[in-house]
């Protein structure tokens, strides 16, 4: 609203309020029309010539794998929907551009490099960075007069209260997110749920409201043919954005090599295709049909991971790019991540109470071996294959 609409409401206010006491009207307009004028003094002063200013959107930076990028973006769906009125966009920052367009498609956001975030050149109202909890890293709200963006400012107000109480979890991360894992399971919040601070956008515990694209999933799917055909998909492997790629995350290969013999003898006509992000990352298992490991596009990865019958895998990023799908069941195999904050209630998680706590990020080396010295890695080599297929006959009865 510019300033003669905004002078036409005030005329309009005070001719209803004051329509017999004119001077009292003429009064309050020229204290508005004064507090207009020093408004806009004060927000040339601000201005900075050698700067592009974007103030009817925000700017995000989401660092990490496509785990973490699936659930930023799902908190940006809310935080767009909450402040549809009061901005344009949000503006988007990764590491890996080309995967995140592939993965959203025509979306309302638009994607850039992490280089180009909050380097001084573009300013927007507000500057975000989400690891955990979104955390504002500048904030240009005092550039708009005083009587906008009042949603925004008062989820700002709330973010910083946040910040004044739980400033270690919130500056921290990612060495102290066993922390910030407590912190949200005692106040009831899972992983999708996490950055929406006091739940203040009501993110849902178990659905998206950011849905990534799929296209051309019959034709994909007759090329590997598997469009006819009942098939399972599994993985055993973590993204590039892990350092370890034989991380304690993962369930022995000997499991998921048992796990496939018992499947391929009780349920023979379902394919097993086994998936993962490259085969220096991925170690193959025996008795699969079908090997994509390091073979699919992130387009192709959706279409398979939506279309299966069932998903195997450890805690990751491709049980949460099923999710978003609107896919079907995963079942999940928990080890050092936990299960309560990590699982959605409609997938089948499983996890061992042989070792007695979660052990992410207790120290920094957590992914590269077990802390446990008198039962290495027994949160996983307790799970036996012959419970996971029972689990698994289940779904698929």
């Amino acid at each position: 609203m510019n300033y003669f609409d905004k002078l036409q409401q005030k005329v309009n206010k005070y001719k209803s309020l004051y329509s017999n006491k004119y001077k009292k009207a003429a009064i309050k307009l020229l204290w508005w029309n004064l507090c207009k004028l020093f408004d806009f003094k004060s927000n040339k002063q601000k201005f900075d010539p050698e700067i592009e200013y974007r103030l009817d959107r925000l700017s995000v930076f989401i660092p990490g794998g496509i785990g973490d990028i699936l659930i930023g973006l799902n908190y940006c769906s809310y935080l767009l929907e909450y402040l549809k009125d009061e901005i344009k966009a949000i503006d988007i920052f990764v590491k890996n551009t080309k995967l995140v367009k592939e993965l959203i498609g025509e979306s309302c956001f638009n994607i850039y490099h992490e280089d180009e975030w909050n380097q001084g050149r573009v300013a927007y109202l507000i500057d975000f960075r989400i690891d955990r909890f979104p955390l504002i890293v500048k904030n240009n709200l005092v550039l708009l007069p005083s009587n906008v963006n009042l949603k925004l400012k008062k989820l700002v107000k709330l973010y910083e209260e946040f910040y004044r109480i739980n400033d270690k979890i919130v500056k921290a991360s990612p060495k102290i997110d066993s922390l910030s894992i407590q912190y949200s399971i005692i106040n009831n919040q899972n992983r999708l749920q996490q950055p929406d601070i006091y739940g203040f956008l009501n993110i849902e515990r178990n659905n998206y409201k950011f849905l990534p694209v799929v296209s051309d999933d019959k034709k994909y799917l007759k090329e590997l043919k598997l469009a006819d055909t009942k098939f399972i998909t599994l993985n055993r492997g973590v993204d590039g954005n892990n350092l370890e790629s034989e991380s304690t995350k993962l369930y022995p290969l000997e499991y998921y090599n048992e796990l496939v013999r018992q499947i391929k003898i009780n349920y023979k006509d379902y394919k097993v295709v086994q998936l993962g992000v490259s085969t220096d990352r991925c170690q193959l298992i025996k008795g699969t049909d079908l090997n994509l490991v390091g073979k699919t596009t992130l387009n192709q990865l959706k279409t398979i991971l939506k279309n299966s019958m069932l998903h195997i895998d450890g805690e990751g990023g491709m049980v949460h790019l099923r999710k978003s799908l609107q896919g079907g069941i995963s079942v999940v195999i928990f080890g050092p991540t936990s299960a309560d904050f990590y699982g959605y209630s409609n997938n089948v998680n499983i996890s061992s109470s042989a070792c007695p706590l979660t052990c992410e990020w207790i120290n920094n080396k957590w992914a590269s071996y077990c802390i446990n010295k008198n039962n290495n890695h027994i949160c996983m080599k307790s799970i036996k294959p012959n419970s996971v297929f029972e689990e698994i006959k289940k779904i698929l009865k």
